[in-house]
C-alpha cells in the first residue's frame, strides 16, 4: 500500500502552497493532537485526499524552508502557509499553535512523524528561501496532512486553523457526497476564493497574512 504521495501526481488548491514533488502523508486523524498524544497518527493513502485549494505547476514560488534536528527534517512551503509550532519540547501535541511558515524562528518546536505513524517535536535549527516551480495545496478531511515528515495545516492566509476548517465544511460534504475528487484545472479553487473574498469582508485585516492583504490595505 503506498502510503507516500508527491503532490504533482494529483491536481488542484488556497495559498499554502508546498513545492512540486513533496511527498505528503494524509492524515486520518479527526482528533489529531489528543491521539498523537496517546498512540501516534495513522495515516492513509488517498481516501482523505479532497481537493486541491491551489495548484500552479508552472509558477515560479517563492518557498520558506524549514529545517529540524534531533530527528532531522526539511519542509518548504510558502510564507503564509501555516504550521504547527511551539515554544518548547514538553509542550503536548494539543498545544501546538497554527504559525504562518515566514513566522517560524530557530528555536521553535514542530511535529514531525517518526517510526510507523508517531509524532514528535523537532527543534527548528535553520529558516531560509528558495524559489522553485510549481507549487500544490491539497485539502483533506481533517485539515491537516503531514509533508516531508512534517505536520503541517492544509490552510493558509488566514491565522485560524479551526475557522477554516469550519469555512470548508461544504466542500468537505459535496466531495463526500461525490465519492472522491474530480479533475481540476489549475489555479485557485473556486471555493478558496469565495471564502477568501466573505473573509476579507467580514474578518479584521490582522487576521490575514501580510501577503494576503492588499497593498492599498496595509
Amino acid at each position: 500500500q503506498n502510503l507516500v504521495r508527491k503532490v504533482s501526481d494529483h491536481g488542484d488548491p488556497l495559498n499554502l502552497l508546498f513545492p512540486s514533488g513533496a511527498h505528503i502523508w494524509l492524515s486520518q486523524c479527526a482528533g489529531m493532537w489528543e491521539r498523537a498524544e496517546k498512540q501516534g497518527c495513522g495515516t492513509t493513502p488517498s481516501d482523505d485526499f479532497l481537493a486541491f485549494l491551489d495548484k500552479e505547476p508552472r509558477a515560479l514560488t517563492a518557498f520558506h524552508v524549514i529545517e529540524t534536528r534531533q530527528p532531522p527534517r526539511r519542509l518548504a512551503l510558502t510564507p503564509t502557509h501555516l504550521l504547527f509550532v511551539a515554544d518548547n519540547a514538553s509542550a503536548p501535541a494539543t498545544q501546538f499553535r497554527p504559525t504562518f511558515a515566514s513566522h517560524v524562528q530557530p528555536g521553535h518546536f514542530v511535529l514531525v512523524a517518526v517510526g510507523s505513524g508517531g509524532l514528535q517535536p523537532a527543534e527548528v535549527v535553520g529558516v531560509r528561501g528558495r524559489t522553485d516551480v510549481g507549487a500544490y495545496a491539497p485539502l483533506t478531511r481533517h485539515g491537516t496532512l503531514v509533508v516531508d515528515d512534517v505536520v503541517a495545516s492544509c490552510f493558509a492566509l488566514v491565522r485560524e486553523q479551526q475557522l477554516a476548517q469550519m469555512a470548508f465544511w461544504p466542500l468537505r460534504l459535496y466531495h463526500s457526497l461525490l465519492g472522491g475528487p474530480g479533475v481540476q484545472g489549475d489555479g485557485v479553487h473556486w471555493y478558496s476564493g469565495l471564502l477568501y473574498r466573505l473573509g476579507r469582508m467580514l474578518l479584521p485585516p490582522d487576521s490575514f497574512h501580510p501577503l494576503g492583504v492588499p497593498r492599498a490595505q496595509s
